[in-house]
């Protein structure tokens, strides 16, 4: 099943979860933003670290793969 650029990001997110802690106390209401936040930003530079590499591998990007993950970068950055 091919996943859509906002489900791209959500399942990155997700698995960026885990590792995105927090110094904030875990029971404010804002940890769970701030959790939330770190993951995309580990997701946004899992992206930028794709949208190098498919430049820099001969034959392997094209232009719909590109676009796709441009996409999903701007669905991340914007949930900042």
């Amino acid at each position: 099943m091919n996943l859509t650029p906002t489900q791209k990001a959500d399942e990155l997110i997700e698995k960026f979860r885990p590792f995105a802690h927090s110094n904030h106390n875990h029971d404010t209401p804002l940890f769970g933003l701030i959790l939330n936040q770190n993951a995309t930003r580990c997701a946004i530079i899992a992206v930028d670290e794709i949208l190098i590499m498919r430049w820099n591998l001969p034959h392997y990007g094209n232009k719909e793969g590109m676009i796709f993950w441009q996409e999903v970068k701007t669905i991340l950055t914007d949930r900042l």
